[in-house]
């Protein structure tokens, strides 16, 4: 029986889109995330960590693999009406139903991070308004604007695999390719102008990003950000309140924080 390479990363959050661009020449074929400071890599031959990563390899069995891998991705419910389910599963009868395929790009909903952003964007996203999603890994954020019948969409990622991840996850949706702009750029690149901003990342990123991100923010439009752990939360409190950032809605959800802020005229 063929064996597969099974290691398990310690790393934090905001450094998983990193490392998965370092290791995406060594024939990974798949990977998920089994705890918040965990990331499990399947590969066809051992992968060599770069300097300060720590893994643990074991090997797997090749029915064993595709057990555990398919095992490991449930349908999620998300609030009342959004359902997230892998192609394998069977249709929930959900209002809003997300097929998200596991793979090189992260965003399945089992993460609390993106757990939280799709309930914000469920909640606070009206229908036509225009939609960025920073940071869009599978596209799980943009395929939900897209669902929910918003109006030009753009999904920004630096990871071209997220590219690819969003096109399989359209189809899987039966979603037109043209209706999701996708950019492999940096969010400085962008030149256009928001309703509704998501960014689920990391406090560091929102930190140096966040007056970018508050710039390309329609007045009145909504900014949530999430990937940024509770001890840090104050430090982008104070930030926001520097460019009159009002919060809407804050969720904690094992030390993960999401929260929906609202850009409202500056007060002199």
């Amino acid at each position: 029986m063929k064996k597969w390479f099974k290691t398990i990363i310690t790393i934090k959050e905001e450094e998983k889109e990193k490392l998965l661009l370092q290791l995406q020449e060594q024939n990974i074929l798949g990977v998920w995330e089994s705890g918040f400071d965990e990331m499990i890599v399947y590969s066809e031959n051992s992968i060599v960590l770069p300097p300060g990563v720590k893994g643990r390899e074991e090997e797997e069995g090749e029915g064993e693999w595709a057990y555990k891998w398919r095992e490991s991705f449930k349908p999620i419910r998300v609030g009342e009406r959004i359902v997230v389910r892998p192609p394998w599963e069977d249709p929930q009868g959900a209002a809003v139903e997300l097929v998200i395929y596991p793979a090189y790009a992260f965003g399945t909903g089992q993460h609390p991070t993106t757990y939280w952003c799709l309930y914000m964007i469920d909640k606070y996203f009206q229908r036509g308004q225009s939609f960025l999603d920073v940071g869009s890994g599978s596209g799980i954020l943009s395929i939900l604007a897209a669902k929910l019948e918003g109006g030009r969409i753009v999904a920004l990622d630096i990871d071209p695999h997220a590219g690819e991840e969003l096109r399989r996850n359209l189809s899987l949706n039966d979603i037109d390719f043209s209706r999701v702009n996708f950019k492999e750029e940096e969010i400085e690149e962008i030149k256009e102008n928001f309703d509704f901003i998501v960014c689920n990342i990391g406090t560091n990123f929102h930190l140096l990003h966040l007056e970018t991100m508050n710039n390309l923010l329609n007045e009145e439009g909504i900014l949530v950000l999430s990937g940024g752990e509770e001890k840090d939360f104050s430090l982008l409190q104070e930030k926001a309140k520097m460019l009159s950032l009002k919060e809407k809605e804050i969720k904690v959800d094992s030390s993960w924080v999401t929260v929906a802020y609202k850009k409202s005229q500056n007060v002199l």
